[in-house]
């Protein structure tokens, strides 16, 4: 699968991020190690997002654990900014 990820690491339930999108729409979404996991191998997975058309957008993350940011849109089409995390 085409998309940009960042491995965010450990974070508190609570923290956010904000996604600056310059390009066109993507899917922004925070995941979960095994909900990441299961998107890369092509399983059912649960993200926390959706789809964007404009921005900035804040992402919460929903619970403690290990997270991953996936953006996902046509490559090279897409500059995007991230800032966080924050309370």
């Amino acid at each position: 699968m085409d998309h940009d990820e960042w491995e965010i690491g450990w974070c508190a339930g609570g923290a956010g991020f904000e996604v600056e999108l310059d390009g066109s729409r993507a899917r922004v979404c925070l995941m979960d190690h095994d909900n990441y996991q299961a998107y890369l191998d092509g399983n059912d997975y649960d993200p926390h997002g959706g789809f964007w058309e404009s921005s900035p957008m804040v992402l919460q993350v929903p619970y403690d654990s290990y997270w991953h940011l996936v953006i996902d849109s046509n490559p090279g089409w897409l500059n995007y900014e991230v800032k966080g995390p924050f309370d």
